[in-house]
């Protein structure tokens, strides 16, 4: 698939990190600035989804109880004392 060229900045830390990551795994800059990306791009997506999910299961009326609330609270405040 043929790339098109962009160019962003980034402090030297950062471009240190890259570019030992792609030594050790013996590829390219390129390729893990490009892995990046797509990790990036993928998890946006997933967020996306369950927020629509939620505002769907909102609109649908679909909500936790209060005993559901409490017993989730409840969960967490005696995980809390563990």
């Amino acid at each position: 698939m043929p790339g098109q060229n962009f160019s962003i900045r980034t402090d030297a830390a950062k471009l240190t990190e890259i570019d030992r990551l792609a030594q050790a795994q013996n590829r390219s800059r390129n390729y893990v600035v490009n892995e990046a990306i797509d990790r990036y791009l993928a998890e946006e997506h997933q967020w996306a989804e369950k927020v629509q999910a939620g505002m769907a299961a909102a609109e649908a009326g679909d909500f936790a109880s209060d005993g559901e609330v409490d017993a989730l609270f409840g969960k967490f405040e005696a995980d809390a004392r563990t």
